[in-house]
């Protein structure tokens, strides 16, 4: 019987002992904290798809580039990249669609951030709502090259056309395109979590949902050199029946091309998360957790410079950039994309208990 009360007592007394630990000097238990925390994010701004495998801005059948050396996107990709220059690798033929390329690779992100936290024991429920900040930019990946190879100085027929046309072959060798794509964000998520707490202060399990307003976007830089540009914009446009040569070649090239076109808006989307907490002392707990948020917009890039907007028009379609024939040069004023401030990010951070 006494050894049954004292087991009885011992149930009793350690969660009190517990609790007494977690308490400040005066007995009040710390509920308000902050954290600052690190993290990876991957595939950000859900580019992943678009530099590896699908490269964007479609390029008129009629271009330069596109009929001599099988380019039909404006922004490579690295499927592309690849393809073209391991078949000129490996291939008997003497013609090299590129002479040398690197890969992007899809962008992986850096996090940092915290949040202010309050948790709601009074209310007799394990529960706390928690307001953040973070910031997430470009760690790697993204950025990409190509240079084309030497098919039209070995192709004779294509040498006569050019010469018929005026144009020098050496133009059209050798080009280089450049892309680097960037992303960067802020994002300020507000949470209601649920927790199931240890014996030892402050180490629990957690797990939270809510809201995030998401503000950022993402670049293209582009850097085409004179040569790369001039096989972008320059067109096979067919001649009538019964000419001397098949097509006329017509450049529309306004030299090399340097430019940044960015993609900005601010979107409304969701959180949620997981994470396991432990503490260090009275005040101080270390976590790691999971967390997933995004929101995702249709946007039009911010206005570019004149002879980007050439550049595309042209790429685009040869009569859009025929100012004399009713056209606009610079037509190509809008590009629209998809924002996706999205994905999973795993933080680890410190967290401390002030009052």
């Amino acid at each position: 019987m006494v050894r049954g009360f004292a087991l009885i007592g011992l149930v009793a007394f350690v969660p009190s002992m517990a609790v007494a630990a977690d308490d400040d000097d005066d007995g009040t238990r710390k509920r308000f904290s902050l954290s600052l925390s690190g993290g990876i994010r991957p595939d950000m701004a859900g580019l992943g798809a678009t530099i590896v495998q699908d490269g964007t801005v479609d390029i008129a059948d009629s271009s330069f580039i596109n009929q001599v050396y099988s380019t039909d996107k404006a922004l490579m990709s690295d499927r592309n990249n690849m393809t073209l220059k391991n078949n000129s690798d490996k291939t008997d033929s003497i013609y090299k669609v590129l002479s040398d390329y690197q890969s992007g690779g899809s962008l992986l992100g850096a996090e940092l951030g915290g949040d202010v936290r309050y948790e709601l024991d009074e209310v007799g429920l394990p529960l706390f709502v928690k307001v953040g900040f973070y910031y997430t930019s470009t760690m790697s990946g993204g950025s990409q090259s190509r240079t084309l190879g030497d098919l039209p100085a070995n192709n004779e027929d294509l040498q006569l056309l050019m010469a018929f046309n005026g144009l020098d072959v050496n133009d059209y060798v050798g080009g280089t395109m450049i892309t680097d794509w960037s992303a960067a964000w802020t994002e300020v998520p507000i949470s209601l979590g649920v927790k199931a707490e240890a014996r030892r202060p402050l180490t629990m399990a957690y797990g939270y949902g809510g809201v995030s307003i998401f503000s950022g976007g993402f670049d293209i830089g582009i850097n085409l050199d004179e040569k790369y540009a001039r096989a972008v914009t320059t067109h096979f446009v067919e001649n009538e029946a019964g000419a001397l040569v098949p097509f006329t070649l017509v450049d529309q090239s306004q030299g090399a091309v340097q430019d940044t076109i960015k993609f900005r808006t601010t979107a409304v989307g969701l959180n949620y998360g997981a994470g396991v907490q432990a503490g260090l002392n009275r005040h101080v707990a270390i976590f790691v957790e999971l967390n997933s948020s995004g929101a995702a917009k249709t946007v039009f890039a911010q206005p570019y410079g004149d002879k980007t907007a050439a550049l595309l028009t042209s790429a685009s379609s040869v009569a859009l950039a025929d100012g004399e024939a009713g056209g606009d040069p610079n037509w190509f004023r809008d590009i629209a994309y998809p924002v996706v401030m999205q994905g999973a990010s795993g933080r680890i951070g410190v967290r401390a208990y002030i009052f």
